[in-house]
């Protein structure tokens, strides 16, 4: 029993910073008005030479494109300040976008299994070593979080555009998400100071998160020892009143006993 406990917290901290993050993420990904604020903040009208309600129309077509399974190929026309029609990406851009899509969807699916695991696990942590055990489960898993974040940050922070290049060099095979801001919309309607502010966000959003849980959860076991702990003022008393519970009742004889 000592060993399934063990592993039963062991496998709830590691859960809870993956279930943190990646709903996190799912969450901003899965919000329109991300993608508006990268065209509205950055004036990438200005910058593609496309019209702002042409490229919120494209947000619409991108957000669902990367929010369904299976999606049909991206294919968006828009019409420039000129007038003149034609496709918002090139062969490159609509490839990366491709491998953008396939990775959200991983992304999904990480989040509901981590999401369904950590659920599962405080219900086992629960019945088989009670909620004490949960609770020190959870304050781990809050301190993991925080210290997973607090490495990805000064990482970001001390140099983002180096860490930002690794990130796709490892989650992409190839070399489509190599853009050229002066020519290609998709990191013009997407620049990389939109993708640190957004970081930042879920960065934050977590911690407070992480933090709320672990302010919750240390309370909770402050309070439950110092309730062990509680002395009783006076022993002779409590010792009385439980004798006079359990002490059997003498039942007085009726008058009625001496006459017949």
């Amino acid at each position: 029993m000592a060993a399934i406990r063990a592993g039963l917290i062991a496998l709830f901290v590691l859960a809870v910073p993956v279930a943190l993050i990646a709903t996190n993420i799912r969450i901003a990904v899965s919000e329109q008005r991300v993608y508006d604020y990268a065209v509205n903040t950055y004036d990438a009208a200005a910058v593609s030479g496309i019209p702002e309600s042409e490229l919120l129309r494209a947000n619409r077509q991108i957000h669902r494109y990367l929010t369904i399974q299976d999606p049909p190929p991206l294919a968006i026309d828009v019409t420039n300040r000129p007038g003149v029609s034609g496709p918002l990406f090139t062969a490159k851009e609509t490839a990366h976008m491709a491998d953008v899509q396939n990775l959200v969807q991983t992304l999904f699916t990480v989040q509901v299994i981590s999401a369904a695991s950590t659920l599962t696990l405080a219900v086992l942590l629960l019945v088989f070593a009670g909620p004490r055990a949960l609770a020190i489960a959870a304050l781990g898993g809050a301190l993991l979080t925080g210290g997973v974040l607090a490495l990805a940050g000064l990482a970001f922070a001390t140099g983002f555009d180096s860490a930002w290049t690794q990130f796709h060099v490892l989650a992409f095979s190839n070399d489509f998400w190599s853009l050229d801001p002066n020519k290609d919309h998709l990191i013009q309607m997407f620049p990389e100071a939109f993708w640190r502010d957004i970081t930042a966000v879920i960065v934050f959003a977590t911690l407070l998160e992480a933090s709320v849980m672990a302010g919750a959860v240390a309370a909770y076991l402050v309070l439950g020892s110092r309730e062990r702990r509680r002395p009783v003022l006076w022993p002779g008393l409590a010792t009385a009143g439980a004798a006079r519970r359990t002490r059997p009742r003498t039942v007085l004889p009726r008058p009625g006993h001496y006459f017949r």
